[in-house]
């Protein structure tokens, strides 16, 4: 049952990330900026649902490992900072990266306590 409740949570999180890189990438016309969202988001909801949800594995699974898991995105997090190091946009890298790392910490935190 564990590994359906995650399978479906992945299905959930994956077609929201779809769903944000296209609205972000057709407004903000930089495709790291739907990064960047999806993964402050996820570490904050992420935060929130497992101070929520660590008691019942069930749920746990679904939000954490399949929603959030899903929607949020360390390989193209990768992607994106070597894409701004070669193209030598070495201040958006240093941006970027403080930005998912720092700020993916610091609301996943802020999400624990409430």
């Amino acid at each position: 049952m564990e590994w359906l409740m995650v399978a479906i949570g992945g299905g959930v999180g994956a077609a929201l990330r779809y769903g944000v890189q296209q609205v972000i990438s057709k407004t903000l016309l930089a495709s790291y900026w739907a990064t960047i969202i999806v993964n402050l988001l996820g570490s904050f909801f992420l935060g929130a649902a497992s101070q929520a949800a660590i008691e019942q594995w069930n749920v746990f699974s679904f939000l954490t490992i399949g929603v959030l898991g899903a929607f949020t995105t360390f390989s193209t997090f990768s992607f994106d900072f070597v894409k701004l190091i070669d193209d030598k946009q070495w201040l958006k890298a240093v941006i970027y990266s403080v930005a998912n790392l720092i700020g993916g910490l610091t609301l996943f935190w802020i999400g624990w306590l409430l």
